[in-house]
């Protein structure tokens, strides 16, 4: 079954990401939102999404976003269709949306992380060679439906998530689908330099702190950071506005690997980026996380150094 024939037997539909939704999170989320509204009058959609940047609001639908689910959401019942967006896992889930995903009569997974078991949902559309959720949410819709709307939110979920076009996970179909989403219209000069491009003065401040202070390790091939839960008091920041200093570490030249560990609900974010060799998604799963080859995260109890010192040795014997 496509997509279209589970759409046409649902009258009410949940859609969720994962916690601490990045772009391609946003992106694929309100690209499926903004087609169900696009094309399905019939059906009542409820998009659910924890805190995101401010940026991404240039998306439609993305303001619509509820914080999220509670027992009385869709007045108590189940929803008929629940989508699971760019999310390998149900620990992963954000907006408290585990027991409403569950409790859907049918269910459909969305999603590119290699460590994805492929059995979450009724339908699993998981492609881990994909750059992106909204790139296999893209190749599975009917594509004369979807709109401009829905074209640059799928934009958006591919920009980030292949660094602008930079990061390997970039292929020929990713190309392909970004030039049919440039023909719907998509403002894709608007959506770089606003949502991917642009910091808060905040940000350019903690983001120089970060890297004024970074530190190389096993000869040059790692460089790593961490912020503390004072240093983030100071600047004024949050979590949310810390997830895209990683890819500015990762610009260090001559490293393998990148690491940036962030203060989050009382433990520290893992944060890991490779460039060629390292698959950092097996290290990520010492540490009950998970992701892709080449850019995957968990999170830690311990003290940053403690975590630091154990990735090092972990790089060290992949390099």
């Amino acid at each position: 079954m496509r997509i279209d024939d589970f759409l046409s037997e649902a009258k009410t539909v949940a859609i969720f990401g994962h916690v601490r939704p990045d772009g391609d999170c946003v992106g694929s989320t309100t690209g499926i939102y903004n087609y169900i509204k696009d094309n399905c009058p019939g059906i009542s959609v409820d998009l659910y999404l924890e805190n995101f940047p401010d940026s991404y609001k240039i998306l439609r639908g993305a303001s619509d976003a509820r914080s999220a689910w509670t027992a009385e959401s869709n007045g108590g019942k189940p929803y008929d269709l629940a989508f699971l967006m760019d999310t390998p896992s149900f620990e992963r889930v954000g907006a408290n949306g585990t027991e409403c995903i569950k409790a859907a009569k049918k269910t459909i997974n969305i999603d590119h992380h290699i460590s994805n078991p492929l059995n979450l949902c009724t339908l699993n559309l998981v492609e881990p060679e994909a750059s992106s959720a909204s790139e296999v949410l893209y190749v599975s819709l009917d594509r004369s439906k979807v709109s401009k709307e829905a074209a640059n939110s799928m934009y958006l979920g591919i920009v980030h998530d292949t660094g602008a076009f930079k990061f390997s996970c970039t292929g020929k179909r990713t190309m392909q689908v970004v030039g049919d989403l440039i023909e719907k219209g998509v403002d894709f000069a608007k959506i770089v330099n606003e949502t991917y491009y642009t910091r808060t003065y905040k940000q350019t401040l903690v983001t120089g702190f970060v890297m004024e202070n970074c530190k190389l390790g096993l000869g040059g091939k790692v460089v790593y950071a961490h912020i503390t839960p004072e240093d983030m008091q100071r600047f004024g920041v949050t979590p949310v506005e810390l997830s895209n200093v990683i890819d500015t570490i990762r610009e260090v030249g001559g490293t393998e690997v990148a690491l940036f560990l962030y203060p989050v609900n009382g433990k520290y974010k893992i944060s890991l980026r490779s460039n060629y060799v390292v698959d950092v998604n097996a290290i990520a799963r010492e540490f009950g996380g998970g992701g892709h080859t080449r850019a995957a995260g968990g999170d830690t109890s311990d003290a940053p150094e403690i975590t630091i010192e154990k990735i090092l040795k972990l790089v060290e014997k992949q390099l």
